[in-house]
């Protein structure tokens, strides 16, 4: 009898864990391939014959994304690492509506008065990997959620352009307006999922045994951490600044190639 029960009380265990990693994964996976939405779209643009400085018209826009987007990176720190769980949910808000804005700023303004907006876009969405994550962090299936979350950066760049080709070939919008639009869009879904994150269980006791418990840093205690592990930590840092600077380069060109294959845009989604 002991048996059966035991059988009956892991296979109730394994569908709860089946079930949370359906919740905590799909959203947090759908959520950041809803924030490349937010930021991605524009790739898709040639901006063709358009200059900005002495420089082509989109490569001065993809600096300035990038620019915003890296200095986020900067401003997180302090920010994600002090941030209560109580406030996440308005920080998504806020993030994701100025997020918004500022695409509706890059269809407003003329060029080349329109590149500050896509820096304000980029430093928005900069730190939103960090609260995502923080949704997940700290319980025994972290890892598993957290390489669904990395699944979103392989196929939401490609998606993104995707949509922008398909808003400007199909429903013949402008390539200025054309991220706003799809920005719309993703914002009340984004939202809706932001929400749904926000509804997740704190860690359990087991869960805390496992993997220790998340508490927020102040600056003495930042500052503690990186000294205990700065030649690691230091690395770290550059490597990823590096790598996400050369990602972004290479997505935000891709639409070229697509161009050149004469494939539909869709394959590269």
């Amino acid at each position: 009898m002991n048996n059966v029960q035991q059988v009956k009380t892991y296979s109730q265990r394994k569908i709860s864990d089946f079930l949370f990693i359906l919740w905590a994964g799909g959203a947090a996976l759908l959520s950041y391939s809803l924030v490349y939405a937010l930021r991605k779209p524009y790739t898709a643009a040639g901006f063709d014959g358009l200059e900005a400085f002495g420089m082509d018209y989109k490569v001065v826009v993809t600096i300035a994304q990038i620019l915003g987007y890296v200095l986020s990176k900067f401003i997180g720190i302090k920010l994600i690492s002090e941030l209560k769980r109580e406030n996440r949910m308005k920080f998504i808000l806020i993030s994701i509506i100025l997020a918004e804005a500022s695409l509706i700023l890059f269809g407003l303004l003329p060029a080349p008065y329109n590149i500050g907006a896509m820096f304000l876009n980029g430093l928005s969405l900069g730190c939103m990997w960090g609260i995502i994550f923080s949704f997940i962090e700290g319980r025994r299936m972290t890892d598993i959620l957290a390489s669904l979350l990395g699944v979103s950066m392989v196929i939401s760049s490609g998606t993104a352009k995707s949509a922008g080709l398909y808003v400007m070939d199909t429903l013949n919008i402008s390539e200025f307006w054309m991220p706003a639009l799809i920005g719309g869009v993703a914002l009340p879904l984004l939202a809706l999922l932001g929400y749904a994150l926000n509804r997740l269980p704190q860690p359990t006791a087991e869960d805390i045994a496992m993997k220790s418990k998340r508490e927020t840093l102040n600056g003495k205690q930042r500052w503690e951490l990186f000294k205990n592990f700065m030649p690691f930590l230091t690395l770290l840092f550059i490597a990823n600044v590096v790598l996400t600077i050369l990602r972004d380069i290479k997505e935000d060109f891709l639409v070229k190639i697509i161009d050149v294959s004469q494939y539909s845009s869709w394959m590269f989604a």
